[in-house]
């Protein structure tokens, strides 16, 4: 069951929209989006000790994926130089939404972090520096983190999706963002993350939307020949869905954690403009860079499910480079989502016999 998002962010901290996710009204720049409108003419340009089985990497049109070790995991986006500056280009997008911040979660001080699907590494190295006091662990199926890293942090090639060997109440915060698509079992992961948990620590949940509106607030639906990108995401997600690794789960997310055990759950959502087209100008100016990010992540995407469903390589880029051309002519958005939930604190037995 989807979850409607609260909004009680302020402007210091992420971009608001209004109650429930209906869609919010965005007033648009009378002056135009001030970008080159040659942009969406085209696609965007722009540890621990491992196994060498980790580093066979599998390379499939023209991209580089992670290692056939990983076959159950069945990761469809790439993992080569390109995937990774798009993976840190995310990273600036989300810490704009939340004004530097790399967390919503009122956390104190913890000790042992754990970043699940950590990319490149960037936020668990970051994390770490901020906080020198905390043991920070960034796992992933593909080891593409820098060997340089802050002294508290290390990198463990795991697939998430297995059981995980961590004891039980150990960490103080998980961390996951970025991860739809990953998981056929996203019970099953929360619920491994419930267990490893510390009482009185918390799991967050961040990701951007698998849906897009106008600037009206308008729900863009299936197949559309006006608007290119609703095709593109009907196509998209019915193919991640059909594989088993559905792309809409930060929406379902909360509801998730509760029944998982976690308490005090929050989602909330930040409006992610996909272009610089808001008044607005702190939202223009995400805008300029979540266009960007946009057009580099049409075809990584696209290319590994829809391949896999009968598509033709060039009927995808076609598909990806009409989206790219709707960019320039229309005011898109999505949401980016930030949820989280606590798991509650042990009640010592003094306090009960108190009662």
């Amino acid at each position: 069951m989807a979850t409607e998002p609260d909004t009680t962010f302020t402007q210091d901290g992420p971009i608001t929209l209004q109650e429930g996710a209906a869609g919010a009204t965005i007033e648009v720049d009378d002056l135009g989006s001030v970008f080159d409108s040659s942009i969406g003419s085209g696609l965007s340009t722009c540890a621990t000790s491992v196994a060498s089985s980790v580093f066979s990497f599998t390379y499939a049109n023209g991209r580089r994926y992670h290692s056939d070790r990983f076959r159950k995991a069945n990761y469809f986006m790439p993992n080569d130089e390109k995937e990774q500056d798009r993976l840190d280009l995310f990273h600036h997008i989300f810490l704009s939404l939340l004004g530097g911040q790399l967390w919503t979660a009122p956390l104190d001080k913890p000790h042992r972090v754990l970043d699940v699907g950590t990319g490149t590494g960037i936020w668990a190295i970051d994390f770490a520096d901020e906080h020198p006091q905390a043991e920070v662990i960034g796992t992933d199926i593909s080891p593409i983190q820098p060997n340089w890293v802050p002294p508290n942090v290390q990198f463990e090639v795991e697939d998430m999706e297995e059981e995980w060997t961590y004891p039980e109440n150990y960490f103080d915060y998980i961390h996951m963002r970025s991860m739809s698509g990953s998981f056929m079992d996203w019970d099953k992961v929360i619920e491994q993350a419930y267990k490893k948990t510390a009482p009185g620590g918390y799991l967050e949940y961040q990701d951007y939307g698998s849906e897009m509106y106008l600037s009206d607030g308008t729900l863009l639906q299936g197949v559309s020949e006006e608007h290119p990108i609703s095709t593109y995401i009907h196509h998209v997600v019915t193919a991640a869905e059909k594989q088993g690794r559905p792309l809409v789960v930060a929406p379902t997310m909360k509801a998730r954690m509760e029944r998982a055990g976690f308490v005090d759950c929050v989602a909330r959502a930040a409006i992610w403009p996909a272009g610089p087209w808001p008044k607005d100008k702190r939202l223009k100016e995400i805008g300029k860079w979540a266009l960007l990010g946009a057009l580099d992540s049409l075809l990584p995407f696209a290319m590994h499910l829809l391949t896999r469903e009968g598509w033709l390589v060039k009927d995808i880029e076609e598909l990806c480079d009409m989206v790219a051309k709707s960019y320039a002519k229309n005011n898109y958005y999505t949401y980016g989502w930030f949820v989280y939930g606590r798991k509650a604190p042990k009640v010592r037995k003094d306090s009960k016999q108190k009662k």
